[in-house]
């Protein structure tokens, strides 16, 4: 059966959440590097532990502690700079494409605040992550554009996030690279409409 190309009207692209997508990975980072840091403290608290002289490990307990919430606040804020830009991406696809599984028309509104929800926030990202690849695709029909619509790098980012451990360490990463070649689609999308050449980039990888 024949694909039928998407009219895409008069919708307009408009340039990529590029600021928060870096904010997200410098925060990203740093939380790395304090959750290191609490990982070498927990190992000195456990190593100090005694039930008769608790004074030798309650100072390294608690920077252990101190170190684990500034990462888990430079996470947090990172999480936040990454709905940002997920935002910007959901309002560049036309509004017959916003829709996540049986939900019609989502708004960008509708998609960041589900994201905070417990439990379907998991769920759901990963649905926004589909639909935002499914409608890059059928956009190309229209509107013709050379980049890879990374689809196995997006659905890779969300999963690893549901892992602990890796939800710091990888998923932050995984994430960028999949932002990074979305803005990519974009960009080009947005030269083809206005007629000015896109930023060069670099070869695009496999998806």
């Amino acid at each position: 059966m024949q694909a039928v190309p998407f009219a895409h009207a008069a919708h307009v692209v408009r340039p990529p959440a590029r600021r928060a997508r870096i904010i997200a990975l410098v925060l990203s980072i740093v939380a790395v590097g304090f959750s290191i840091v609490f990982g070498v403290y927990a190992r000195r608290t456990f190593a100090l532990f005694d039930r008769n002289d608790p004074e030798r490990y309650v100072e390294p307990a608690i920077y252990a502690l101190v170190f684990l919430l500034f990462a888990m606040l430079f996470r947090m804020v990172a999480a936040i700079c990454e709905l940002i830009w997920l935002a910007r991406t959901w309002t560049n696809l036309p509004e017959e494409l916003r829709k996540v599984g049986p939900v019609d028309k989502v708004t960008s509104g509708l998609a960041v605040g589900l994201s905070f929800v417990p439990g379907i926030s998991w769920v759901w990202k990963l649905g926004l992550v589909m639909a935002v690849v499914e409608g890059f695709e059928r956009m190309r029909t229209s509107i013709p554009f050379q980049a890879l619509v990374p689809k196995k790098l997006g659905l890779a980012a969300v999963i690893v996030a549901w892992v602990p451990g890796l939800n710091v360490y990888v998923a932050p990463f995984l994430w960028e690279m999949f932002a990074t070649r979305i803005d990519v689609v974009c960009r080009e999308i947005l030269s083809a409409q206005t007629g000015q050449p896109a930023m060069p980039t670099a070869p695009p990888l496999p998806r």
